[in-house]
């Protein structure tokens, strides 16, 4: 081994090293600095977010307003990775530059983006809105002078959480990052993913939000809180104006709004109607009555508790106290078994076993001793628990407690439909920026309900909801009744059955106008409940239908029909509606040209901030080699070339 080979392992240990403490002194700044082609250093474009949002009865009308800073003296492209509801159905879009608007328009992503490289190309100023996920999307904004800012206005709507009379807000801030297994392909999303988050503990370029809400409830309130943020409100009539107490809010947490309306004894029932070109489009929410009867069958509860790295933190004590808790509720006589998973799994039991002191005992000390670490393997642990036997005569329910940190959400989609057979799954959402989609999605091919608990002070309540849901009687064979001659069509098709508190929730486009639909179904006893639909116009309405239209066609490609059937129908219904798609995007151009043919243009991405609560020492998911690892390897290299180079050295000095 020549002394070359020794200098220049010891050179790449040095640069490793350096790179490495560069990398923590630039995530302990929490700025990010740009590198231009002449290696000169610039700041980073910065953002700020407004959220006006309307509440009615179950509906929300959202306003979202980005502002991209550029505080550098070169010409920059700003792209913001950020998330929204699972269900928004976003259908509109404003390019603001000074006083100048441009309205957006929707078109075919690929010609959508075709036009934003010309536009940036040729010095314009251009803005492209992007669906990346159902919950995921990307503003980019070209052309931003210096010192300007630049203004994206985003509409949406969506339909809220409803548990019987409590109803909940919730407006996504910050997202986790997606755990890809090895084996499985990405998606082009994940290192965007990776690489838009700042680590915990760091400041990010997504500043603040500054928040306003005005709620119409439709009945006076029992409570108003929020579980994530100190809030203030005015009360005017039945109506309220809700802001944060601090004024503007750090971007590391989702937004929760709760209110509970007061129990009047009669049925909890909601109806909007929109007609446009002539077109009829309806919303009905409606909840049936609880009997507060008690299933009689015993159960068998499968439990899934995620550990993997980005769980750490708070994320991972809520995940604890929630299972812990579950385990409590468990009754003399019942079978359960808990799946543990982070890079690899395990089962606490080779079985379901009967509950007993022992048992119980043995999992609670099983649970105590979990820590967070590793790769969110969820798809191995979720097949090897829906394979355990099962128990003849007993109901099986899954609880899955999880951060949903995932990229491979469709192919556990896929293996809950080929695998789940009768049992039903129940998702518990940990964090403060779970992902919903997932949540909300994976409860759906289950069969079950998406229960979310972003607080160690949640974890009772959310807990209750949970165990009232799975301990009552379902509402099934649920039905909907138009007048004779009227068709729908109607989203979703097939009805699901409803646990205890679960409003159902369907659109429809109505072949022509009435003013009564009846809704039925069976629990203990036949129930029944007319609704009235009202005559006036409620704007939005026809977007939430085309949104759940395209989501279920979605849903058929999850489950294994060709994309090349289903996407020309989905364009179809996004282009007509004109809404945001995994296949349509907004874009908007000004005709000036701002940046001179000259001048450079830099690109970056503004990056998120962590969500509250996630752990300092806790790796982010990835499937790239982190420098400390590197590090690490180059440093062992070092000793094993010193190990043989000495031996050689004596050997070469004793011949000579």
């Amino acid at each position: 081994m020549k002394p070359t080979l020794f200098f220049t392992l010891l050179l790449l240990t040095l640069t490793a090293r350096a790179d490495w403490q560069h990398w923590q002194d630039e995530t302990a700044t929490g700025a990010l600095l740009l590198t231009d082609d002449q290696g000169q250093i610039h700041p980073a474009t910065l953002l700020d977010t407004d959220a006006h949002i309307t509440v009615s009865g179950p509906v929300a009308q959202v306003t979202l307003t980005q502002r991209f800073h550029n505080p550098s003296q070169q010409f920059r492209e700003g792209r913001y990775l950020f998330p929204l509801p699972e269900n928004a159905a976003v259908d509109g879009m404003v390019l603001t530059i000074g006083d100048r608007r441009i309205i957006g328009r929707i078109d075919r992503k690929a010609e959508a983006e075709k036009t934003y490289r010309q536009a940036r190309a040729s010095g314009k100023k251009a803005s492209l809105v992007s669906q990346q996920r159902p919950n995921l999307f990307t503003t980019a904004v070209a052309n931003i002078a210096p010192g300007e800012t630049v203004q994206v206005e985003l509409h949406y709507q969506q339909t809220l959480n409803v548990d019987g009379h409590r109803f909940q807000l919730r407006l996504p801030l910050t997202l986790t990052p997606r755990f890809t297994p090895h084996t499985e392909t990405s998606h082009p999303l994940d290192s965007l993913l990776r690489n838009t988050v700042t680590a915990p503990g760091g400041t990010a370029d997504a500043g603040t939000a500054s928040i306003h809400i005005d709620l119409d409830a439709g009945a006076r309130l029992a409570t108003l809180g929020s579980p994530s943020h100190a809030i203030h409100y005015q009360r005017h009539g039945q109506r309220y104006t809700i802001t944060p107490k601090a004024g503007a809010i750090a971007m590391d947490r989702d937004l929760l709004l709760n209110w509970e309306l007061k129990d009047t004894g009669e049925p909890l029932v909601a109806s909007f109607h929109e007609k446009i070109d002539g077109k009829h489009y309806a919303l009905l929410m409606v909840v049936p009555p609880e009997t507060g009867q008690m299933t009689s069958l015993p159960r068998e509860t499968l439990f899934i508790i995620d550990s993997s790295g980005s769980m750490g933190g708070a994320p991972m004590r809520q995940a604890k106290a929630s299972l812990q808790l579950a385990l409590q509720r468990l009754k003399p006589g019942d079978r359960f078994n808990i799946t543990d998973f982070d890079s690899q799994h395990t089962l606490l039991f080779e079985t379901p076993v009967t509950v007993s002191d022992d048992s119980r005992q043995q999992a609670q000390t099983f649970v105590d001793g979990l820590q967070a670490s590793g790769g969110t393997h969820m798809l191995p642990a979720l097949s090897d628990t829906l394979n355990q036997p099962v128990s003849d005569g007993y109901l099986r329910q899954v609880i899955f407690i999880t951060d949903g940190a995932v990229g491979n959400e469709n192919g556990i989609f896929r293996a809950l439909q080929q695998q789940l057979g009768e049992a039903r799954l129940f998702t518990v959402g940990i964090g403060s920026a779970p992902n919903s989609h997932f949540m909300t999605r994976a409860a759906q091919f289950g069969r079950g309900s998406f229960t979310y608990i972003n607080d160690q002070n949640q974890v009772q309540q959310g807990m209750d909801t949970l165990f009232r849901r799975l301990e009552s009687p379902l509402m099934r064979n649920l039905q909907v009744q138009l007048p004779d001659g009227i068709v729908a069509g109607r989203w979703p098709q097939k009805l699901p059955d409803l646990y205890a508190g679960e409003p159902l929730l369907v659109a429809m486009k109505l072949s022509a106008p009435t003013d009564r639909i009846i809704v039925s179904g069976y629990r203990d006893q036949h129930w029944q409940q007319s609704v009235t639909l009202p005559s006036s116009n409620h704007p939005g309405t026809a977007s939430l239908w085309a949104r759940r239209k395209i989501a279920d066609l979605m849903d058929r490609i999850t489950l294994g029909a060709p994309e090349t059937d289903i996407a020309p129908l989905v364009t179809e219904v996004a282009l007509r509606h004109q809404l945001v798609s995994r296949y349509t995007s907004f874009i908007a151009v000004e005709e000036t040209v701002s940046r001179p043919a000259h001048q450079p243009l830099l690109h970056d991405t503004v990056r998120n901030q962590a969500p509250h609560g996630s752990q300092q020492s806790t790796a982010w998911p990835s499937t790239a080699t982190p420098a400390p690892l590197l590090w690490r390897l180059a440093g062992l290299m070092l000793i094993a070339c010193l190990l043989l180079w000495l031996p050689q050295r004596r050997l070469n000095h004793d011949t000579a």
